[in-house]
């Protein structure tokens, strides 16, 4: 499956939330600050995004309470990514096809 990028605008405009994380090894080795980009959909789901790549995931939790890791599913496109958004965190028709531009 080939998945697309999607840009860092379009990522913050969905609501995700972008946390910085202070690592010098990596500020060292990349010329940037590290961060973690994500949105949570549910207490065991949540989608990321990866800053170098430009794409996108989504995880499962197996523990919750530890952060491990159950499955991963790759987010094809923008509009994968959306409806993904929309399943979770919507369930009124119309604000689907708001969201969506359906």
């Amino acid at each position: 499956m080939k998945q697309e990028q999607i840009n860092y605008r379009k990522i913050m405009d969905l609501g995700f939330d972008e946390e910085f994380i202070h690592d010098k090894v990596y500020e060292d080795q990349n010329g940037f600050q590290y961060t973690f980009i994500s949105k949570e959909l549910t207490k065991k789901l949540y989608l990321q995004w990866d800053k170098e790549t430009k794409l996108c995931k989504m995880v499962r939790l197996s523990k919750p309470k530890t952060g491990d890791i159950g499955a991963e599913l790759p987010i094809t496109d923008l509009q994968h990514l959306k409806d993904m958004i929309c399943f979770f965190l919507n369930d009124n028709k119309k604000d689907f096809e708001h969201f969506t531009g359906a």
